[in-house]
């Protein structure tokens, strides 16, 4: 166990008690599969000029 996790109490990020609904998870990753789709048209059109999906 390293000084900082002693001075802090040893909690992690992960050990917080609120977690996702399955509902916001599924929300959550078609958000993302689209930015990542977008940005993929994005780099397919050369990837320089502006993003017009923001």
């Amino acid at each position: 166990m390293g000084l900082w996790s002693k001075l802090t109490g040893g909690q992690t990020a992960t050990s917080t008690t609120t977690s996702r609904t399955p509902r916001e998870r599924a929300r959550r990753e078609r958000e993302i599969r689209k930015i990542d789709a977008g940005t993929a048209n994005w780099l397919r059109a050369g990837g320089r000029g502006p993003r017009k999906d923001r």
